[in-house]
């Protein structure tokens, strides 16, 4: 098989060339290639190779069919055929089927249709979206479906709760004196921000004003550690610190 790394040099040089086509071709291939979820390269699928794909597509009408093409299939694999109903199938595997789903949302998260992600996520059925709600949770509530996203988190405070206690128990594991430390911090502290943000939304957009003020305050006071309270605090005061810092960490390794 080829080399994963080398075709995608070659797609960005090819996409930077003005070469469209053999991009697409060699993007389309690497969705593909990197589709094994256990794989070394499986992370590159949903953040390099799709980045890089989407932005052909802001350019080459083909790689935006191409995009809505594998979409589209990737949704109707998880319909049945029969009068556009879910697939009632006892035996199918729940785990496959919701990282199926959280492709389609992905894709859609590039091509800004969160519509699309929200209509499908309705047809599925009960078990399979419970396990895919999570994910689904940024498109209901961008349709404005704040009650149909409470559903799926009734109860914000326990699950804050418990991802803090994730945060402290790793962070606890942190050398925050090394670089390497103070990027996971840094990678910790976005990731869950972006967790708060998101209960905040669907709390202020299903009215509950008084819970999004608590647990606005709990975000930071659930941290154990100091410098993860700090970021926490600068990314309230001012959003968009926490990225700037693993920015500059970033380039600052390169020099």
């Amino acid at each position: 098989m080829d080399n994963v790394h080398d075709i995608l040099d070659r797609a960005w040089t090819a996409h930077s060339a003005g070469q469209f086509d053999a991009a697409l071709q060699d993007y389309i291939w690497l969705f593909d290639a990197t589709s094994e979820r256990d794989s070394d390269v499986a992370p590159l699928r949903l953040s390099y190779v799709l980045n890089a794909w989407a932005k052909l597509a802001e350019e080459h009408l083909p790689a935006r069919q191409a995009l809505v093409a594998l979409r589209d299939r990737d949704a109707a694999l998880l319909l049945a055929a029969d009068g556009g109903n879910p697939n009632p199938d006892p035996g199918a595997d729940i785990d496959a089927n919701a990282n199926l789903f959280n492709d389609v949302r992905a894709i859609n998260d590039k091509l800004g249709d969160a519509q699309h992600t929200y209509q499908l996520f309705q047809r599925l059925p009960a078990d399979l979206a419970r396990a895919c709600a999570n994910s689904a949770l940024p498109s209901m509530m961008a349709c404005g479906d704040f009650t149909l996203a409470h559903t799926y988190l009734p109860h914000p405070d326990a699950h804050l709760g418990d991802y803090a206690a994730e945060v402290n128990a790793h962070v606890a594991t942190l050398d925050l004196l090394g670089d390497a430390g103070m990027s996971e911090l840094l990678a910790t502290v976005y990731n869950y921000m972006t967790e708060v943000r998101l209960i905040l939304e669907l709390l202020e957009g299903y009215g509950d004003h008084p819970a999004a003020d608590r647990l606005r305050q709990q975000a930071a006071a659930l941290i154990t550690s100091a410098e993860a309270r700090a970021c926490i605090e600068a990314e309230f005061a001012h959003p968009g610190t926490t990225l700037d810092a693993m920015v500059e960490l970033q380039n600052a390794a390169l020099i």
